[in-house]
């Protein structure tokens, strides 16, 4: 065997075992056909084109679509679940977002939103677009258009993520702190990801119907709404209140209820591996902010944010054991 074909065989190792066993000559044969007689002296590698499209087919075999092996469409199926609690999420605060930009940009010089071409009011502009294409992604996907999910989640998160960087590497004003920033960074780019790779191009996703479509945006317009009654009644007083009916914390309860629902329909390991990577990226969110809080906030707060990681720990392990144990054997057949 030479040197190229030797490395050509462990970029291939990226693939599952079944798929190798089955192709792996046939593709090793071909790449050493298209590179040529190339001497071991010469050192020749595989080209990063190569290694991209080896890469692209691992996830496609991995997060299968529905004529794939029960196993990988199992995982496909989680990590599709995985983006589109995701970008609901986004969506709920993004409306959220887009409503304190169109207020404070009808009020001239606002801190929030800073003068005319002033270095905040384009830190509100940017804000008001990811709000906007947070929700336009959401639509798309539920609405079966992919690809222009795809590009206005991208759109949306480049900005916003580019920036925490910044407060991650430059904590201070910039940011609310270190792990809080660094857990925003996750929270904003993992259902991003989770998209990117589960919607693979061997995937049709289903058209949703339009009422689970606008049911995020419809959430953020009701905590809106709920807010002038939170301000009404001096609700904001209760330190422990606040947290758990700002975004987080709402985000918490529904997934308990969802969890709860899911699992009385039967334990889908999709679906329970799906829900348990939606309650990790939510314990890392309140994770994050307990590490920051730590030592500055008074004993109620810093309590209920406890409490609330003990929960989505347990929750998470819960659902992560049930969907792995019910997940079909490595060896079970193709559908069809």
């Amino acid at each position: 065997m030479s040197l190229l074909e030797h490395r050509y065989r462990r970029v291939l190792r990226l693939l599952p075992a079944f798929y190798r066993a089955e192709r792996e000559e046939e593709m090793a044969a071909t790449f050493m056909e298209m590179s040529g007689d190339v001497p071991d002296d010469v050192n020749a590698r595989p080209s990063w084109g190569e290694i991209a499209s080896v890469v692209a087919l691992s996830v496609r075999l991995r997060l299968g679509a529905v004529r794939d092996r029960p196993r990988s469409f199992a995982w496909g199926e989680a990590v599709r679940l995985a983006a589109l609690l995701g970008l609901a999420y986004q969506a709920v605060y993004g409306v959220l977002v887009a409503a304190d930009v169109l207020s404070a940009l009808r009020i001239a010089a606002t801190p929030f939103a800073g003068a005319p071409e002033s270095f905040e009011r384009l830190m509100a502009l940017r804000d008001l677009g990811s709000a906007l294409c947070a929700v336009v992604a959401f639509t798309a996907i539920m609405r079966a258009r992919p690809r222009l999910a795809k590009v206005a989640a991208l759109l949306g998160t480049a900005p916003l993520l580019a920036y925490q960087a910044i407060a991650l590497v430059l904590p201070g004003p910039a940011g609310d702190g270190l792990w809080t920033e660094a857990g925003r960074m996750v929270v904003t780019a993992a259902p991003v990801i989770a998209l990117l790779l589960g919607f693979h191009r061997d995937v049709t996703p289903p058209r949703r119907s339009w009422w689970l479509t606008l049911a995020p945006p419809a959430t953020g317009l009701m905590m809106l709404a709920w807010a002038e009654v939170w301000l009404a009644l001096r609700l904001y007083e209760s330190e422990w209140l606040a947290l758990w009916l700002d975004l987080d914390g709402t985000a918490i309860a529904a997934l308990v209820v969802g969890s709860a629902f899911a699992m009385a329909r039967g334990p889908a390991p999709s679906r329970a591996l799906g829900l348990s990577i939606a309650g990790l990226l939510l314990l890392l969110s309140r994770l994050s902010l307990l590490i920051d809080l730590y030592g500055s906030a008074t004993g109620d707060i810093a309590t209920v944010v406890a409490t609330q990681c003990v929960l989505l720990t347990v929750l998470a392990g819960a659902l992560a054991a049930v969907g792995l144990r019910s997940l079909p054997g490595a060896g079970a057949a193709t559908l069809t």
